[in-house]
């Protein structure tokens, strides 16, 4: 009977998509992306470790519209990152993974991976979101959904999310699950969360808060050895039990504007030292005044903040990580630099048990993509635009970065990273499609250089 039955369910849901795939229509867009980068001496001392790779990335997003408000999404990541798999990275171009490169007659071949695929329903008063989708807030110093030309990573959840519109206001409660370990009840992460913001376009105006809980069995945490170093902990013996709350404001002014968010975390990790639970209390602060060009040729933005870092002398971890994608500029706070991890940063990687690449880690300060966090430091990075013609903008970046907290056991107390200056020049043969050129001239002090000499 219930063979039957099944029968006819599934007769019925093939007969309903029949009748309904008329009525269907597929929209799609996407993006492609080649980049270069070389490092000169990241390590900062001898050897200098060079770093010259370049990158070869494409998405396609195809979105089925089913009905009138009823859209189903999907992306397509071709060309996937082997050593970054959960990214928007793309693949070191020239890499072979096949065998005999030597004499073999092509590069190989590589999975498509699907990073999105979400039901999208948007009535009069709201829109429901269920499925694998982008979560973004704010500036993006915490959660980004990576919609930049040239970012990186990105931030999805399988969730469940309904977002209710009133005027200007929205509310959305978001239910996401981030690990499952079977079918079975237990065995999971998960994070229940709710944003409340308020948007208006005619006065350029935002203010958001969104606060979730993100609570894990220890069992499946999967702290790397490196991660529960970074925390000062000895093993993983308890449960994740983790607030995070995030604030944004934001005006904008004919001739101004300024947005700013901060980030606070608090709760249990699951890693222990010894008998005692390892907490976190870290917090962040993001801040972007602008000056848009208007009738000028020139524009000006001004970059700020500051992450709190790992006190040594403290038994619990007090470091705050920026999202990957939100960079102050082109090698600070961007690529690995050093031979320590200045920035308390090990904790938030599981490719890695120490920055120095020792005891057989597979990405190290040389051999690592722009994998830094904002973290255990505070920064200033005022920057200027100009438009030389309708397709061509010049901009200068200036960043000087200073640590909060030293690493432990180091030789010197110096805290200042140095000061760094970005010249980009930005050239548009039409609306979609840019190329980017790129320098970055770091000048660390040297009192810097001589601690990372004897690190």
């Amino acid at each position: 009977m219930l063979k039957t039955n099944l029968l006819k369910a599934l007769g019925l849901s093939v007969a309903l998509l029949s009748t309904t795939a008329n009525a269907m229509s597929l929209d799609w867009n996407g993006g492609y992306r080649f980049e270069w980068t070389e490092v000169d001496r990241p390590s900062l001392a001898s050897p200098t470790q060079r770093k010259a790779y370049g990158l070869n990335y494409l998405y396609l997003s195809p979105k089925i519209i089913a009905a009138d408000g009823v859209n189903v999404i999907s992306r397509f990541d071709v060309l996937n990152s082997s050593a970054y798999p959960n990214s928007q990275l793309g693949e070191i171009w020239g890499l072979n993974l096949g065998d005999s490169p030597s004499t073999s007659d092509n590069q190989g071949s590589t999975n498509i991976r699907v990073s999105q695929l979400y039901l999208n329903v948007n009535q009069e008063y709201g829109a429901l979101i269920v499925g694998r989708a982008p979560f973004e807030f704010g500036l993006g110093m915490t959660y980004s959904a990576g919609k930049g030309a040239f970012d990186h990573w990105y931030d999805t959840r399988d969730m469940v999310a309904y977002k209710v519109v009133i005027g200007d206001w929205f509310v959305m409660p978001v239910l996401s699950r981030k690990q499952s370990s079977g079918f079975g009840q237990g065995g999971t992460i998960t994070t229940q969360g709710f944003q409340i913001q308020y948007e208006s376009e005619e006065n350029k105006s935002v203010i958001g808060v969104y606060q979730e809980n993100v609570k894990g069995v220890k069992e499946v945490l999967d702290y790397s050895t490196g991660q529960v170093n970074a925390f000062g902990g000895d093993a993983v013996n308890s449960n994740l039990n983790i607030q995070r709350t995030n604030f944004v404001l934001g005006r904008g002014f004919d001739s101004f504007g300024f947005k700013v968010e901060a980030g606070f975390q608090s709760g249990e990790t699951g890693v222990t030292k010894g008998t005692e639970d390892v907490s976190v209390n870290g917090y962040g602060i993001a801040a972007e005044l602008y000056i848009p060009r208007a009738e000028s040729k020139w524009d000006w933005t001004l970059k700020f903040g500051m992450a709190t870092g790992d006190d040594p002398a403290s038994t619990d971890f007090g470091g705050y990580a920026f999202n990957r994608n939100y960079n102050a500029g082109m090698l600070l706070f961007n690529h690995r630099l050093g031979q320590k991890d200045f920035m308390n940063t090990n904790a938030y990687r599981n490719d890695t048990t120490a920055a120095d690449g020792t005891n057989g880690v597979l990405a190290n300060v040389g051999n690592s993509a722009d994998d830094e966090y904002i973290s255990n430091a505070m920064y200033i990075a005022p920057s200027v635009g100009y438009a030389w013609n309708d397709r061509v903008d010049v901009r200068n970046t200036l960043v000087y970065g200073q640590l909060l907290n030293t690493v432990k056991n180091s030789v010197d107390s110096s805290k200042d990273l140095g000061l760094e200056w970005d010249i980009e020049v930005i050239y548009k043969p039409s609306e979609k499609i840019q190329w980017v050129n790129q320098v970055g001239l770091l000048f660390p002090w040297r009192s810097l250089e001589k601690w990372q000499r004897r690190a």
